[in-house]
């Protein structure tokens, strides 16, 4: 079994037709129609997105040809540093109080001349609303 006859066995185990896979995927449906036509093969960067967008796909199967095509049950590859799932009823970071003005001047550092510090000129804040303030 080929790249593209496997693909092929992905959009029909996962119940989509060519358009609703290319949209979940994220790739032209005209890509998608060249690769299930024979007209090209898959290029790597579809390969990627296929297994970005079906994380219990198997990538040794949709490569390679080798093992089955989803992985064990709850099982991640390797390679994945954070599992990233959208939670429920995350709570917002909370907004916290503006901080004060410093009430004395920093003096410069006896190692370094005051010419050669760089100095703050301006400080933006941006709000969760979208807005900010400049200082």
């Amino acid at each position: 079994m080929n790249e593209r006859e496997r693909l092929l066995q992905v959009i029909e185990a996962e119940k989509m037709n060519a358009k609703q896979f290319a949209e979940e995927v994220g790739i032209q449906a005209g890509t998608l129609s060249n690769i299930i036509s024979g007209r090209n093969n898959p290029s790597l960067d579809v390969m990627k997105r296929v297994l970005n967008r079906f994380r219990t796909l198997s990538s040794d199967w949709l490569i390679l040809g080798v093992g089955s095509m989803y992985r064990p049950h709850g099982e991640l590859p390797s390679n994945v540093i954070f599992d990233i799932k959208p939670q429920e009823n995350a709570e917002k970071p909370a907004v916290s109080e503006p901080v004060a003005e410093p009430t004395k001047a920093v003096e410069a550092s006896p190692s370094i001349p005051l010419s050669a510090q760089k100095l703050v000129s301006k400080i933006v804040i941006f709000y969760n609303d979208g807005t900010f303030e400049e200082r």
